[in-house]
């Protein structure tokens, strides 16, 4: 029989610790230095994209357009390995799935390949812009920045009003410029009208009501006076009727392509089969004057549906704003918005300024896309993620709406 001996055994040895591995210092550094460089992005984006359009409208060098875009997606990748996809996405991504999917098919069957390039550099330019303005850790400084800039649009539109702009368009290599561009620069001025209208009716400020009325105003005469002609023939019927024979003819050259439209950027040059428009035969219509006809005409079938995803979108989040409390600190920035792309919408029935803008000097013709869907539709996103937070200081650009 065994039994249990009463001197005491040895413990055995502990295990050895392990040594937590050092990090790695350069490792630290490129971590800070693109957590910093991400901090930049919506300022690196924008000027890749603006560096983009003026390349292109100032017919600088190609080279140029395709270094801008390589710099608009630099954050892409680095947004990826910090924050996963997660933190990318949004509300209307697959509305621009749909619509850059129409784009590279309106850019295959162009009939000119070097303006579609154009509009097609235009789009990849102002999308990671969206993703970068939807993504941003700052919203409600960025809305602020909105504002502010929204004011000094106001000498903008003074400058263009009362500066005689057909002088440059007789330019033979000067795009930017022309008696057209007042259409559009009122489109953004009705905007902006809109966005303070929102802020006068239900800011709680009292000092910010009074400024925002008076600025409200001051656009609203601005755009009176810039398209009181254009407002007298909608009224008396002459702008439909003048318009509904080229929306008439635009329909039948669809039927021949219902699927991939006419060629991203070309429905002048499909509609009057020619590639010189500054002459007295095509009297200046360089556009369907139709926004949701110039899309079909771009992008076809997948532009069209891009549309109609968007705009259930767009009503869904625009319904949940309008609910949102009136109390709340943000919610006339949102009723802005909201009015904002509703006018934009109405814009578009007789304008194709929402959606693109030709150019057309003495020997040029090009075909700008309108950054203004992109940027209505983030800002209307950031304003339904500041609503239905319920906080607008620091943002979680992981949460999705």
């Amino acid at each position: 029989m065994y039994h249990r001996s009463d001197t005491p055994q040895e413990p055995s040895n502990p295990p050895t610790p392990v040594a937590s591995p050092q990090p790695n210092p350069i490792r630290i550094r490129l971590i800070k230095l693109a957590d910093a460089f991400l901090g930049i992005q919506l300022l690196w984006v924008t000027l890749a994209a603006a560096l983009v359009y003026l390349s292109y409208l100032l017919n600088l060098s190609p080279v140029l357009c395709w270094i801008g875009l390589a710099l608009a997606c630099l954050p892409l990748p680095l947004r990826l390995a910090r924050s996963g996809i997660r933190a990318l996405r949004t509300p209307f991504d697959l509305p621009i799935v749909l619509l850059l999917t129409g784009a590279f098919i309106g850019f295959s069957v162009s009939p000119d390949r070097v303006i579609s390039l154009g509009a097609l550099q235009c789009i990849l330019a102002i999308t990671p812009f969206y993703y970068s303005l939807v993504n941003s850790p700052r919203m409600a400084t960025i809305i602020k920045w909105v504002v502010i800039l929204a004011s000094l649009a106001l000498l903008i539109a003074l400058l263009f009003f009362v500066l005689d702009m057909s002088l440059i368009e007789r330019q033979p290599n000067f795009v930017i410029g022309g008696s057209g561009t007042h259409h559009g620069l009122a489109m953004y001025l009705t905007i902006v009208t809109c966005l303070l209208l929102g802020i006068a009716a239900f800011d709680r400020s009292r000092r910010t009501k009074i400024l925002a009325s008076a600025l409200s105003l001051l656009f609203l005469a601005i755009i009176v006076a810039m398209t009181r002609d254009s407002l007298g023939s909608i009224v008396h019927g002459v702008s439909i009727s003048g318009r509904w024979p080229i929306w008439d003819n635009t329909a039948s050259l669809l039927a021949e392509s219902p699927l991939t439209g006419l060629g991203l950027g070309c429905w002048a040059l499909t509609y009057w089969d020619t590639a010189i428009l500054g002459t007295d035969a095509v009297g200046g219509i360089t556009h369907a004057h139709h926004a949701y006809i110039e899309l079909y005409s771009n992008t076809g079938i997948f532009g069209a549906l891009a549309l109609l995803v968007a705009l259930g979108i767009g009503a869904k989040l625009s319904l949940d704003i309008i609910r949102s409390p009136r109390t709340h600190p943000w919610y006339g920035f949102g009723v802005g918005i909201v009015l904002a792309c509703i006018a934009t919408l109405l814009v578009g029935i007789v304008e194709s300024a929402p959606m693109g803008v030709p150019l057309v000097a003495t020997e040029t013709y090009y075909y700008v896309i309108s950054p203004i869907a992109w940027i209505l539709g983030g800002l209307l996103v950031i304003a339904h993620r500041l609503m239905t937070r319920g906080h607008g200081v620091q943002d979680d650009p992981q949460q999705k709406c």
